[in-house]
């Protein structure tokens, strides 16, 4: 069933992505997500058709089309993807000019440049309600799916492939930082819906995501995990109403996490704070590797290439071919400052426009997008958290929720003044704790 579902999806991607792009890229993202040559077994990873590349072009051609989408809808969000634009100009420089290995430093700028396209296809493209929710869900579908596939799979044989493979290419930190930032979303959509099967799906997911991390044995993950349960009690208790049933889905999401917990997890994850001596050689390595990249882009401003810094990370005390377990000294190596800076940009600039956008009263008014904002603001902070030890620039799904944000921050600023007269209909807004007076 799945080699249909994957065929006859790729298909309706090719066959309509071209005059209806919208369409097309809720389907790239889904083959995203999903990544079928490592998820499923009977998919051939190396002669496998590249459904991802082909639905892409597809949608390229759609969009072009279009007009290139609505670019008009980018002025409430120019700084991060002017971040993103700053980081492909800084990594095409280090390519061309800096690269140590430019056949290397080319296929990793190519992905780069894949993804961060297709943030801004999004961002111009997705102006409707249904369309973003529609884009929340398929984020959500996949996420939980692939949970489902590594829980059912740890139940039946006991074996975490994450921690011994990885997955998509990435090892067990990367996709733990993956379900880390699927948690907010289940959470939130869950609260958004009143329908018991809804939210019973949602926070069934988020159990699922949870238990992924634990049996990842990713220190980096379940300290993001923590992080971000810290953050989702904070925020709904202080920005959200049904505060009861949010202090009761936090107690029962605590004590399943502390149940599911094994032995073997707590005691690794502990080894986080333990002193220099008592720190094994996985976690020490990291700190070298930090220093290692930070003295290469101290001496390397505009970068040595792409994905280059494992090139030269002998030059720096490190094992050959070692990377930075952290995203932004990693991008800062190979990119260079500018590069660095830019991928903050858009990262950090796309959480603080959601947080303050889902404090709004027009976002108050229109009810989903407070969901929404949140529920991005927190994901990001949980991909950051993780990303101190990991890095993974091509991790996909930080974009891909970061053009969720920004299509909803669009949203509420062009909608702000066609809901002003109903904030006169509901004086009791101005009690709510939280919500700004001005329009987004």
């Amino acid at each position: 069933m799945g080699l249909i579902f994957t065929w006859l999806l790729a298909l309706a991607g090719l066959a309509v992505g071209w005059f209806n792009p919208i369409i097309g890229l809720l389907i790239y993202f889904a083959f995203a997500l999903l990544r079928p040559p490592f998820l499923w077994h009977w998919y051939p990873q190396l002669q496998g058709p590249r459904f991802s590349m082909m639905i892409g072009a597809s949608t390229l051609v759609g969009w072009a089309l279009k007009n290139f989408g609505d670019w008009r809808r980018l002025d409430g969000i120019w700084l991060p993807i002017a971040g993103l634009i700053i980081y492909l100009l800084a990594g095409l420089f280090a390519w061309k000019v800096n690269a140590v290995d430019p056949v290397r430093a080319g296929i990793a700028y190519d992905i780069q440049l894949k993804i961060c396209i297709m943030v801004i296809v999004a961002a111009t493209l997705l102006h409707e309600e249904k369309h973003i929710k529609a884009f929340a869900w398929v984020i959500f579908i996949c996420l939980g799916y692939i949970a489902y596939e590594f829980n059912l799979e740890w139940v039946q044989t006991g074996w975490s492939r994450l921690h011994t493979r990885g997955f998509g290419g990435i090892d067990n930190n990367g996709a733990a930082m993956i379900m880390v930032m699927g948690v907010p979303l289940a959470f939130f959509l869950g609260l958004n819906y009143k329908q018991w099967w809804i939210r019973g799906l949602c926070f069934g997911i988020a159990v699922l995501l949870m238990h992924v991390v634990l049996f990842s044995f990713s220190r980096g993950g379940q300290l993001g995990l923590g992080v971000v349960g810290f953050m989702l009690l904070v925020v709904a208790l202080l920005h959200l109403p049904r505060k009861g049933l949010t202090l009761s889905l936090t107690a029962l999401f605590l004590a399943m996490t502390v149940y599911l917990a094994g032995d073997q997890v707590r005691e690794r994850f502990f080894t986080i704070f333990v002193d220099e001596q008592e720190r094994d050689a996985s976690a020490a390595s990291r700190f070298d590797t930090w220093a290692g990249g930070i003295r290469c882009m101290v001496e390397n401003p505009l970068g040595v290439g792409p994905r280059n810094f494992n090139r030269v990370s002998h030059e720096y005390g490190l094992a050959v071919n070692k990377s930075v377990h952290n995203l932004f000294i990693q991008t800062g190596a190979d990119y260079g400052v500018a590069g660095m800076l830019g991928l903050a940009m858009f990262y950090f600039g796309t959480a603080i426009k959601c947080f303050n956008m889902s404090r709004t009263r027009a976002a108050a008014v229109l009810g989903w997008p407070r969901y929404y904002g949140h529920m991005v603001t927190i994901s990001i902070g949980g991909f950051l958290v993780c990303s101190m030890f990991i890095g993974m620039e091509s991790v996909e799904v930080g974009y891909i929720i970061g053009a969720l944000g920004l299509c909803t921050v669009s949203y509420v600023r062009h909608h702000a003044a066609a809901v002003t007269p109903r904030l006169d209909l509901l004086p009791e807004l101005e009690q709510v704790p939280g919500y700004q007076l001005d329009a987004a």
